[in-house]
């Protein structure tokens, strides 16, 4: 009897959870056919019949129990469940501690007291002989370990006692010897590249004295270049959520950002870049000055067509910075077609309903090799875009991600789920949902192979070279150029005729205090600043959000003068719907929104109702927290963030406030609750 899985997509069916030694696995049930096989006395007969087969699959386990996983009764490797453990280990363990362990494991085949066949022992130790191959090959900066390479050495060793003149041996003595002679790409690097030394200053002759004498194309083919070797160069697991907190150091080896650091210095420095050119001369006139906004545009619109979404951001979030969007003079000499291009470059990356353009794009154009694939009949495609498509549509390329959105995904994982189950097992369902995102990030990475893009180090060298501002000097050259009322008399007459426009004008209660974009990386002068949400706390889920919170160097940034917007703490919540049909205790659906320090009842009320898709008035429900013994409901002038019980599951309930009695009238329900 040799079961086969069927051609068609096989039913699955979840049977429930059993827990074995360590370790819990969740059941499924699947129907499979096998080929049955009986020799008759004449002639073989041979038909198709079907079973029902019981598939486990790890839902959770001690690191030994994991590890142990790796191998197999056949000798043939789990390739998905050996991916997901080397890509995301690091949050729960030291490569040493997995390498101690698979090397253990191997030994106690040898063991004539363990209870299995020689054969599956046989079988065994080869699976562990390749995942060790694999590890060494695919993760090999786990064992960059200089002076001694003591990881590498026990490899060796252990190769040379059990495996002797094996491939395992000869690879371990080549990347020692590598290592050792530095002829290995420089994992303590920090993966950026450097086309500004002084040396090369020097010696190259800049060509370039303003950006307006670069053509468009030229223009965006370096910034993707560029954007394209650090993308390839990325690290996936640097992106979970466990670095980005520093909670590696719970097992004991750092795990640094290195590569993630290099992609966000860059996408930092083509923001900055664009704020710097438009303001730095101040004595251009408003229509000079619009002709580079207009230069910027012509070249976010070449980066849309090269699929480069990270520069193209930079790009997008600069023009909405608050210097740039305020000079209301030079926006009104911009001409009108190139501002409704921007508008619709720009919504790419709108928050609604979690960037859901910027992820579609992704899905349709990732592994697009050529433009005339994804342009036609594109819903995103630009207007006036036609007369330059033809160029990029028979030239091969890849997609270079915005990779905000990944470490957003990777960063709420982290904090809505975590590491270990109550009983103290690994969760590594965690680790699966993770590699969902990094899996995305791989198939990018290969994608981006298909670029062929030439680099120009007279242009990369001219470009560093552009001096940057803080946020504060470029909000003071912004009002030297256009005083604070000047652009309050001005700003009200730009985009009148621009349907949907991106800008949202907004008074500034004085020239010192700059609003901040929440939605990139900018931030400051200090390009190791990231925005995204940082863990704070293990047990719950507060975090603090402000334009460098996720800080690669690990430090509060809460300056003040101009150079950074203060601190803002948030919660994740669950917030469900009450039902008609339910009692609270049968409420299970909830959606997770972000609670802010500023918020009031009626805004959480009216983000729990987008996120449930309810229609209606905001004043038809109230909020109430769930805590034991009792309910918590909140008025509606309530900060619910400063007023919600934090020692309890931050779970609450959207409740409609009226109820209809049996006369056909309507009340105010009156819950044994307590009242803020």
């Amino acid at each position: 009897m040799n079961p086969i899985i069927d051609g068609l997509q096989p039913s699955l069916k979840l049977w429930g959870e059993e827990e074995i030694d360590g370790a819990i696995y969740t059941v499924y049930l699947k129907k499979v056919r096998y080929h049955h096989t009986c020799i008759d006395s004449s002639e073989q007969i041979s038909h198709l019949e079907w079973e029902t087969i019981r598939m486990k699959i790890l839902k959770a386990g001690t690191l030994e129990k994991l590890v142990e996983s790796l191998t197999t009764d056949t000798g043939e490797l789990e390739s998905t469940y050996m991916n997901i453990f080397l890509s995301t280990y690091r949050s729960f363990a030291s490569p040493n501690q997995v390498l101690s362990i698979l090397l253990n494991r191997y030994e106690q085949m040898h063991n004539e007291s363990l209870q299995l066949t020689p054969e599956t022992k046989d079988q065994h130790k080869r699976t562990l002989e390749k995942v060790l191959l694999v590890w060494l090959d695919m993760y090999s900066e786990d064992f960059y370990e200089p002076p001694q390479y003591l990881s590498l050495l026990k490899v060796k060793e252990f190769a040379s006692k059990y495996i002797h003149g094996g491939v395992l041996e000869l690879r371990a003595k080549h990347r020692l010897l590598k290592y050792k002679r530095g002829e290995c790409e420089g994992f303590a690097s920090n993966h950026s590249l450097d086309f500004c030394n002084e040396v090369k200053l020097k010696c190259l002759s800049l060509d370039y004295f303003s950006i307006l004498d670069i053509p468009d194309k030229e223009f965006a083919l370096q910034l993707t270049y560029t954007d394209n070797e650090l993308f390839k160069k990325l690290v996936p697991y640097q992106c979970l959520g466990a670095t980005w907190s520093r909670r590696d150091k719970i097992t004991g080896w750092n795990v640094s950002p290195s590569s993630v650091t290099a992609t966000v210095n860059q996408f930092n420095a083509v923001s900055l870049r664009v704020i710097s050119t438009i303001l730095s001369d101040p004595l251009l006139k408003a229509s000079v000055r619009a002709r580079i906004v207009t230069k910027w545009i012509n070249i976010a619109q070449e980066l849309r067509l090269l699929k480069n979404f990270s520069s193209l951001k930079a790009i997008t979030a600069a023009l909405q910075s608050n210097s740039i969007h305020r000079l209301s003079k030079v926006w009104l000499s911009v001409p009108r077609e190139k501002i409704e291009i921007f508008s619709e470059l720009a919504k790419i990356f709108s928050e609604e309903n979690n960037q859901t353009n910027c992820r579609e794009l992704l899905i349709k154009e990732g592994s697009a090799k050529f433009v005339n694939a994804v342009w036609i009949n594109n819903k995103h495609s630009l207007k006036n875009s036609e007369k330059i498509a033809h160029d990029h549509a028979c030239t091969m390329q890849g997609t270079i991600p915005y990779l905000g959105t990944f470490l957003t995904d990777l960063t709420m994982i982290d904090a809505a789920i975590p590491d270990y189950l109550p009983n103290g097992l690994i969760n590594f369902d965690k680790k699966r949902k993770e590699f969902e995102i990094l899996a995305q990030i791989k198939l990018l990475q290969s994608a981006a192979n298909s670029y062929d893009i030439q680099v120009n180090e007279d242009f990369q060298v001219w470009f560093s070279s552009i001096p940057v501002f803080d946020e504060k000097e470029s909000y003071e050259l912004s009002c030297s150029i256009e005083p604070q009322d000047a652009m309050i008399h001005s700003k009200k007459h730009v985009f009148d005729n621009v349907k949907n426009s991106v800008f949202k004008w907004s008074h500034q209660k004085s020239d010192s205090t700059p609003s901040t974009s929440s939605n990139d990386f900018l931030c400051d002068k200090n390009f190791n600043e990231i925005n995204l949400p940082s863990i704070v706390k293990e047990n719950g889920i507060k975090m603090s959000k402000s334009c460098s919170s996720l800080s690669i160097s690990h430090h509060n940034s809460n300056m003040h003068n101009g150079k950074c917007a203060p601190l803002q703490d948030f919660y994740i919540i669950k917030v469900s719907l009450e039902q008609k049909s339910c009692d609270i205790g049968g409420i299970n659906m909830y959606k997770s929104i972000m609670l802010n320090n500023s918020d009031r009842t009626r805004t959480v009320i009216t983000n729990a109702m987008l996120k449930h898709g309810v229609d209606g008035d905001a004043e038809e429900y109230m909020l109430v927290q769930l805590v034991p013994g009792g309910e918590i409901v909140f008025p509606d002038s309530a900060n619910v963030y400063y007023a919600v019980n934090r020692n309890h599951e931050l779970k609450f309930v959207l409740r409609p406030r009226y109820k209809t009695d049996g006369k056909g009238k309507k009340r105010t329900p009156s819950p044994l609750s307590k009242y803020l």
